[in-house]
This record gives C-alpha cells, sequence and structure tokens, in this order.
C-alpha cells in the first residue's frame, strides 16, 4: 500500500469522525489496525501534520488536532466565495449541455423522497455537488481548495445534524442551487447559496457549543 493510500484513509476516517478529535494514536498501533508497514504509517502522519490535521509528538504519539470553530467558519465563508463566483461565471449555454449537473439534480431528487438513505449517503451525495459545481468552472485546482476547507466543514456537520430531516433541508438547498442556475437566474442561486452558508454556520456553532471537549 501506497503511503499516499494510507494518508488518504486515515483522513476519510478523519473527516467521517471515526478517529475523533483529541485521539492519540502511536505509528505501531495504527500500523497494526491498518495491516501496513510502520514506516508508510510515518509517511503519512507527516502529510497529515501539513494539512494541520495530526499534530505528531516526536516518540510520544499523533494527535488528531481539535476543532477550531473560527477555522471552520473561514472554511465556510472561502467555499462560499468559490461557488458564488463560479455561479456568477459559468454561462447557460454551457449548464443546456451539462449531463452531470441534470444527473445530480435527479439524484438529489431521489434521495429527497427516499427516507432510507444512511449519512454516507448524504455526504456521497453532497460530495458530488460540489464537485460538480466546481468543474464548471474549468479549474480543476478549485476542486482541491474547495474539498480541503469542507473536511472540518464536514465533520462539524456529522456532529450537529442528528435528524434526517436536516439533511433533506441540506439536499433541497443543492437542488434550489441547480434549479436556478439552469433557469439563468444567478442571483437566486447566489442567494441559496448564501442560504446554505449560514446553516452550515448555525452547524458550525451548535458543535463547538454541543461538543467543546472536541474543540479548541
Amino acid at each position: 500500500m501506497l503511503s499516499v493510500s494510507v494518508y488518504d484513509l486515515i483522513k476519510v476516517k478523519i473527516a467521517s469522525m471515526e478517529y475523533a478529535p483529541g485521539s492519540n494514536f502511536s505509528e505501531m498501533e495504527l500500523a497494526n489496525e491498518l495491516g501496513i508497514p510502520r514506516g508508510k504509517v510515518r509517511e503519512a502522519f507527516n502529510l497529515l501534520s501539513q494539512d494541520k490535521l495530526v499534530q505528531v509528538i516526536p516518540q510520544r504519539c499523533t494527535t488528531i488536532c481539535k476543532l477550531e470553530l473560527g477555522n471552520i467558519l473561514d472554511s465556510i465563508f472561502i467555499v462560499r466565495s468559490i461557488l458564488i463566483a463560479i455561479v456568477k461565471d459559468v454561462h447557460l449555454a454551457y449548464l443546456d449541455k451539462s449531463l452531470p449537473l441534470s444527473q445530480l439534480r435527479t439524484d438529489l431528487l431521489a434521495m429527497e423522497k427516499n427516507n432510507n438513505f444512511s449519512e454516507v449517503d448524504f455526504f456521497k451525495l453532497d460530495h458530488d455537488f460540489h464537485l460538480t459545481l466546481s468543474e464548471l468552472s474549468g479549474f480543476p485546482r478549485l476542486n482541491k481548495i474547495i474539498f480541503k476547507e469542507k473536511l472540518n466543514i464536514d465533520r462539524t456537520l456529522r456532529l450537529s445534524v442528528k435528524r434526517q430531516a436536516d439533511y433533506i433541508t441540506i439536499l433541497r438547498i443543492y437542488g434550489k442551487v441547480i434549479d436556478t442556475l439552469l433557469a439563468g437566474a444567478p442571483d437566486k442561486s447566489i442567494k441559496a447559496l448564501c442560504e446554505l452558508a449560514s446553516m452550515l454556520e448555525t452547524c458550525a456553532n451548535a458543535a463547538s457549543k454541543n461538543h467543546p471537549h472536541l474543540f479548541k
């Protein structure tokens, strides 16, 4: 297994809150858990440390960094700003030919009607929403920026959203963004993106209040 794969695997476990903020790991423990060489874990920890997701304490352990409310609110602002810029610049003629956007709208409607979708299902569709919008820009590097910022946003969503109805509310906002975009009304898409950001800020504040031990 390549170290970059180990990096991605651990990052997914951090994003899903399987590895909670404040948790401590030794290289050997994690190597045994994942069934990989210790050196690969060390390389992955070094990469995650550069992302400020873990703190490596030499000769002792590695700690999953606690969440910081201010940084999460900044991330929400950054993602909102990028998506608004994309929505402003995209051309309706291109949208008419955008099969991924039409398929995404179909998938959103299907999940809204499904009362049994899982958290994993939601975050997969959430990923598709942000990926599809970012690809409308024509700049692949925006994907990396968005998903780097989204990691901690998603962690707070997992902490604060306890009802499926709340996830459905978010899905409906995503649908509103797409519908107004396809209708040639970018101003309404921007309004929906601002509504989304406001909801995410509420979730982040709730997570900080209800789980103070996971925050700095």
